[in-house]
């Protein structure tokens, strides 16, 4: 190998070394966007009961936070904020996560997910039970000033990964969800 070829090569990895160990600096998540996060800075268990008296349980659990970096020619070089809210059923719940295709596993439920990228990306996405707002999240009608309505026919996807849905849901900026309607017509309010 020449001397020239020799600096070539050192100078090459010099620069990759550089790119691949360059730090990324994700812009913090506003206080806009951190409004639908407000309901849930501890984890609750919020009862709903139906017009025919039959319950739902739900854990909506305390918000959490998550950080990756990707580092890759093909993908690009960035860092990621995630920060998510999950919700769980409690047993004897009327309305379940589906089962997986092993028949013995429940689909993970997530009421808010929302990602920051140091590239510029980002999102929201606000599900429950199964109705879920993504791109859609535009198509939303804002009650007051912290009352929303989501109806499932505005909606990216509905009745997804359970087993069985809702028409639309009511989220309050300040409690969470505070009632819903099911796929029967039958309406559900927070206890």
């Amino acid at each position: 190998m020449t001397t020239r070829s020799l600096n070539i090569l050192i100078l090459l990895i010099f620069i990759l070394t550089s790119c691949w160990n360059k730090v990324e600096t994700v812009k913090e998540f506003n206080i806009d966007e951190l409004i639908w996060y407000k309901p849930y800075d501890k984890t609750d268990t919020v009862i709903f009961v139906s017009d025919k008296n039959e319950l739902d349980s739900i854990i909506f659990n305390k918000a959490s936070s998550e950080s990756d970096s990707t580092r890759d020619f093909e993908q690009g070089f960035s860092n990621t904020n995630y920060l998510t809210v999950s919700y769980t059923y409690t047993k004897g719940s009327y309305h379940q996560p589906a089962l997986m295709g092993d028949s013995k596993t429940r689909y993970d439920q997530n009421i808010l997910n929302m990602s920051k990228s140091s590239d510029g990306y980002g999102d929201l996405e606000i599900e429950f039970i199964g109705t879920i707002f993504g791109d859609s999240i535009k198509n939303i009608k804002k009650v007051n000033d912290s009352i929303y309505f989501f109806d499932s026919k505005r909606a990216d996807y509905s009745e997804m990964n359970v087993e069985k849905g809702i028409k639309d849901f009511t989220f309050s900026t300040k409690r969470g969800i505070t009632n819903y309607t099911d796929d029967r017509n039958i309406k559900w309010k927070r206890k």
